[in-house]
């Protein structure tokens, strides 16, 4: 447990009831609040819902619905039309103890694969911190993005996500974060997936026994995926979240992107080393050097003029390939800046 989770109360189940696809709760904070990294939240609401018969919903939120939660039209999710809870796979229960207060277990045919059980919750405005067993040696993977080992080390690993443009640092966080990982249970030979629906900043923590979540704000919006086999676990998120998108055939094909060339005539060179070369080229990419001072939608009137970059993508057209101009999603504030005038106007 991380140092907050030692000097907090955690919380207590009250006023439980069912509901048609699961059961509802209050959580009420169990003891003098510790506030260490913000203000704890002293009442609570848990909502557990049977989303589809292998898929569980078990959101932690604050009562007065203050702590940001991602919008539906931002992240439609889709929420599955519910099932009663003898007809699905996963099982939830929840207990009480004298040293942490709440925690709730997730069994899938007897096998614990989410546990809180035992360890302290604590949900402050600006830290959550949530945490469940697993085995000492526990196979997870997941929780991206970052350039690593397929299997997580669950020997004392912090997994940090935070988007950020660095140049790929082996076991560091880089361009995405995906709060969703799969576990192999030894015993069983089965997978169980989890996703936390949250945008905030977060450390998730992996130690012998245990795997924590550790995050900015917001709530805990849990889905829990009852797999059994790694495909299933895939398909169980992907129909939460949305199926990957179609690509063209054209993506199927070899591609030549790379940051540092200097000028359209060395970017032209290279598509005609792969001629000469005989490799197949689909896709010609440019980075960011082509832009003026790296300003969207702009083009360096010396290194990359509009001009030879249409005679480029002339000559790439003429041979049945294409052209990808990589277009950064930030936008410089500059007066002088006619795209950055034109949003501010318009917005």
């Amino acid at each position: 447990a991380s140092g907050a989770s030692k000097r907090c109360p955690g919380y207590i189940a009250t006023h439980i009831s069912e509901t048609d696809n699961g059961f509802a709760a209050s959580l009420k904070l169990n003891g003098q609040p510790c506030n260490k990294y913000g203000q704890d939240i002293a009442s609570l609401m848990l909502s557990v819902r049977f989303d589809t018969s292998d898929r569980m919903h078990v959101h932690i939120s604050d009562t007065e619905k203050t702590q940001y939660q991602i919008p539906q039209w931002i992240v439609p999710l889709d929420k599955g039309l519910g099932v009663d809870k003898r007809h699905h796979s996963l099982e939830f229960t929840h207990a009480h103890n004298e040293t942490s207060g709440f925690g709730f277990k997730v069994q899938r045919d007897g096998e614990a694969i989410f546990d809180t059980t035992g360890h302290v919750l604590v949900f402050e405005d600006q830290y959550l911190e949530l945490t469940s067993n697993v085995a000492a040696d526990a196979n997870i993977y997941g929780l991206g993005e970052s350039p690593n080992w397929f299997r997580r080390n669950p020997d004392n690993t912090t997994i940090t996500l935070w988007n950020r443009d660095v140049a790929d640092p082996f076991g560091e966080n880089v361009y995405g974060s995906h709060a969703v990982y799969m576990e192999l249970q030894s015993k069983s030979a089965k997978f169980h997936g989890c996703y936390l629906h949250n945008s905030h900043g977060m450390d998730v923590v992996l130690a012998p026994g245990t795997v924590q979540y550790r995050v900015l704000g917001g709530t805990l919006d849990l889905y829990i995926f009852g797999g059994p086999t790694a495909l299933d676990v895939i398909d169980q998120y992907t129909q939460l979240v949305g199926r990957p998108a179609c690509i063209p055939y054209w993506a199927l094909g070899f591609h030549n992107c790379r940051y540092g060339y200097t000028s359209v005539d060395e970017v032209n060179q290279v598509i005609a080393n792969y001629s000469r070369a005989r490799i197949p080229l689909e896709a010609a990419w440019t980075d960011i050097e082509y832009m003026d001072k790296t300003r969207d939608f702009t083009f360096d009137a010396v290194n990359y003029p509009v001009s030879e970059m249409k005679k480029q993508l002339d000559a790439l057209h003429a041979r049945g390939q294409k052209m990808v101009l990589i277009t950064d999603p930030a936008i410089h504030v500059d007066d002088a800046y006619g795209t950055f005038v034109r949003g501010r106007d318009q917005d």
